[in-house]
């Protein structure tokens, strides 16, 4: 008999527990002062080792994206600590449990790759090589960090992450953004969805959906509208990454959920194809693969991980 996969994410989300929640048991949350930034930032770590008994494969840190925050991949770290990896997750500056400056103009995509570089130092990782993964816009500043320190990492992950700029109406947010603040995104978010965008008000948001209007609202505006101008902005840097891996001969898995709805998958495959990365696509998953099907994602970059050793 076939044995069944633990509950993903969104499995236990539909019996009311959120992300947060979700927090692997022995994970240590840490407020990690990045000495040396102009902006005194600090950022809410959470960091889980290898239980007992299990040797320490390696050093992973993943990378939120827009609108989220370090205990997205609270889900996928158990499992992946159980495969003998140290796994770190932290809230971008701006984000939920971290600091941030009020200007958009504090949050340049080169000031958040930096802090990656910062944060690992001050985690005493300086000299380790890590896995950096980056979820969705985490991909383009993990793209950035990769660029500037390439020898600091052991393998670099696009997770739901595309090469460029979308069409999407980033000019029409950060308007909203300006005259609305954070909710008008929710109820950008709310509307598409065909859900009631004044569910908030009217008190009648449940546990989950309560969940996720906080954590956006939470998230310092200064943060989400310099995030919207650089994904407005976004270059499409392949080439560049693809140097690195011939100078360097660095790992890169290009993976998205079969459904994603962000970048267009096809532009997803062409980057995996320039860049000569492995490309996984997870079935029955969409944009947050990790949260669709959490198991399978955490052993097939276990998987990838280990043969980057």
């Amino acid at each position: 008999m076939t044995r069944a996969n633990p509950p993903s994410a969104v499995d236990l989300e539909a019996q009311g527990i959120t992300l947060d929640q979700q927090i692997p048991a022995h994970a240590v949350i840490r407020d990690v002062p990045l000495i040396g930034t102009t902006e005194n930032v600090t950022l809410t770590t959470t960091l889980l080792a290898p239980p007992n008994g299990v040797a320490e494969r390696g050093v992973v840190l993943f990378t939120p994206g827009f609108t989220s925050s370090q205990a997205t991949f609270y889900p996928i770290m158990g499992f992946l600590a159980e495969r003998g990896y140290r796994c770190i997750t932290f809230s971008q500056r701006g984000q939920p449990g971290s600091s941030g400056p009020s200007h958009p103009e504090d949050y340049p995509l080169s000031a958040l790759g930096n802090d990656i570089i910062v944060l690992l130092d001050e985690l005493g990782f300086a000299s380790t090589p890590v896995h950096l993964l980056g979820h969705s816009f985490g991909g383009v500043v993990a793209t950035e960090a990769i660029l500037t320190h390439p020898t600091q990492f052991a393998s670099l992950t696009l997770w739901n992450s595309g090469p460029k700029k979308m069409d999407d109406d980033f000019a029409g947010l950060i308007k909203a953004l300006h005259t609305q603040g954070p909710r008008a995104l929710w109820v950008k978010d709310r509307t598409d969805a065909g859900l009631d965008p004044d569910a908030d008000l009217n008190g009648t948001l449940n546990n989950i959906e309560q969940y996720y209007f906080d954590r956006l609202m939470a998230t310092n505006p200064a943060q989400l509208e310099a995030a919207l101008t650089i994904l407005a902005t976004q270059q499409d840097r392949t080439e560049a990454l693809a140097e690195i891996r011939t100078e360097t001969g660095l790992p890169v898995l290009i993976s998205h959920g079969a459904q994603d709805d962000a970048w267009p998958i096809e532009w997803q495959r062409e980057m995996a194809q320039a860049l000569n990365a492995e490309y996984w696509v997870i079935a029955n998953a969409g944009h947050s693969a990790h949260a669709d099907r959490s198991y399978i994602s955490a052993q097939l970059l276990a998987t990838f991980w280990d043969t980057a050793l």
